[in-house]
Formats: structure tokens, sequence, C-alpha cells
């Protein structure tokens, strides 16, 4: 893909401004990805991308490849996890002890209610203030743990990824959580949605129950209900890798640290830290920041 062929995408998909300073650094991630032969269908999306959700997706999905692959580390794109999926999963790697692990991309954009104010205050005074309390801050958590279920299953709990959760596989949802809760998402947050309440201090306690909570027979029928529209992605996700971007990155061109919250119904400990070990290079632990 040329400069002229990715700013004609852009343009296309709504953004107005000049762009060729981060279009030159997105660039040269696309042409690490075409020499390797194995992301045709990624670069051809982006090409023809005709929204700004479409294109900002497949960037994150462009990102994230390139990071592996510079690192040294192969991705398989577009795989199907076993003959009876009917869609495929984003991306596939081999550990060096032989597992298979499979990452589905999701980016969760800030909420309209809150998109819409920023830009409202932006167009008035090129500044903005918002603020988010308790009650906020849950609604955004559910809102993530929400969109990762929609990522594995439909609404009435069938599955549509990760059928299968066989000896060999590692079933991630990696999502790219940056501008949830102003950008303020923490890893407590992360805990929060996969292992509710129990996972954190008092202070930062929402009231939630987790992806991979276990269930306690005491818990109110409301939670057993919950509990029970977890149930595939308890039997066969084994984690959650949250993606956060650098501080002041660029819209295009930027890079991700991750957070791995692991369901521990499934994963066993070696096998979480060999992954985490072998991913490192790639998507480095996300650093201490000051909110």
């Amino acid at each position: 893909m040329d400069e002229k062929a990715l700013l004609a995408a852009i343009t296309r998909c709504g953004w107005k401004g000049a762009w060729e300073e981060q279009v030159s650094g997105l660039l040269s991630k696309l042409d690490l990805l075409e020499k390797s032969g194995r992301y045709g269908k990624l670069l051809a999306s982006l090409k023809g991308a005709n929204d700004k959700n479409n294109f900002t997706a497949t960037v994150l999905e462009a990102t994230i490849a390139f990071q592996f692959e510079s690192a040294g580390i192969e991705l398989q794109y577009e795989i199907r996890q076993d003959t009876e999926d009917e869609s495929s999963i984003d991306f596939c790697w081999k550990t060096r002890s032989g597992k298979a692990v499979y990452i589905e991309v999701r980016l969760l954009q800030q909420d309209k209610a809150t998109a819409d104010s920023i830009s409202s205050q932006l167009d008035a005074r090129n500044v903005y203030t918002v603020s988010k309390d308790g009650d906020d801050e849950r609604q955004d958590i559910v809102r993530v743990q929400k969109v990762i279920l929609e990522k594995v299953q439909k609404k009435d709990g069938s599955p549509t990824k990760f059928l299968t959760a066989h000896q060999d596989a590692v079933n991630l949802v990696a999502i790219d959580i940056s501008q949830i809760i102003l950008g303020a998402f923490d890893l407590d947050d992360c805990k929060l949605v996969t292992l509710g309440d129990p996972a954190v201090p008092d202070i930062n306690r929402r009231g939630l129950f987790g992806l991979f909570q276990e269930l306690e027979p005491a818990y109110p029928a409301l939670i057993q209900s919950l509990a029970q529209s977890h149930a595939h992605i308890k039997k066969t996700l084994h984690g959650v890798l949250f993606l956060f971007r650098l501080p002041k990155t660029e819209l295009f061109d930027f890079t991700v640290e991750r957070f791995l919250a692991w369901n521990p119904s499934l994963i066993k400990e070696d096998t979480a830290r060999e992954i985490c070990k072998e991913i490192e290079p790639a998507l480095p632990l996300l650093r201490k920041r000051e909110h």
C-alpha cells in the first residue's frame, strides 16, 4: 500500500486534516506486514475501509500484528479454530511449547454521550471538562463485559467463537480500552471485568460479578442468572488481553501495552507465565501511569 492509497482511505472514512506525518509511521508498519506475505486480507481491508470505526479497528489489528512480527513472533491472520467454526479468529501464534494461542481483537471506543460532550466543548472552546463518578465507571465496566461476551456468543448465550477448548489451545479476547473511563481504565478495572469485586480493594468495588468469577451458592438469584449467561465464556476463554495505548500517541501511529487477566478455572499458572514471557517483547506489560 502506498501513501496516496492510505490517505485516500482516511479521507473516504470521514477524517479531515493533514495526516502525512502519522501516515508515514503507519506505512512503515504496513510495509513489514506486506513483506511477510501473510496479511493480504488485512491490508485490503484497510485500503477499502469506508467508515471510521472499520478503519480504526483495522489499524489496531495492523498495529498488533506489527508488534508481534517485529519481535520475531509470526502470526497467522484470520484462522478458523476448527471445521465447525462459521467465522475466523483474528490471530494465532504457536508458543515454543506447542500451544496455539488464538486472539480475537476488539476496539472499544468512548461511549457516545461522553464523546458528544467532548466534541461539543471542543467546538465551542477548544477545551473540555468531563468527569465520571462511581456509577459511571460501573456502567463502563459492564459495557466492557458485554463487548467481550458479544465477541464469543450471541445474546441467547449460543457460542459464535472458540467453540472448543482443546488441550493445546489458549483462547484470548484482546480489547483496546484506552478510551474507556476517559482513558483512566486501570488494573483494578481489568480485574473487576474478569474476577469481580473480590479481586479488588473495598474502595474500588462496584457491585460487579466478573466474567470468570466463581459462583457461590449463597449468591442471590440475579447473580445466579448472570453467571449462567457467562457459562460458555467461562468454559472456553482462557483470558482477556487488555490493551493500553502509550500516552500521547497518535490516532493512527501508536504502540500498545497489555495486561493479561486470566481465567483461573482454565489456565495453569505455569502456562500463563510461559505465555506472558513469550508475549512480552511484542506486547510489554502495562507500565504504571499517572492520571
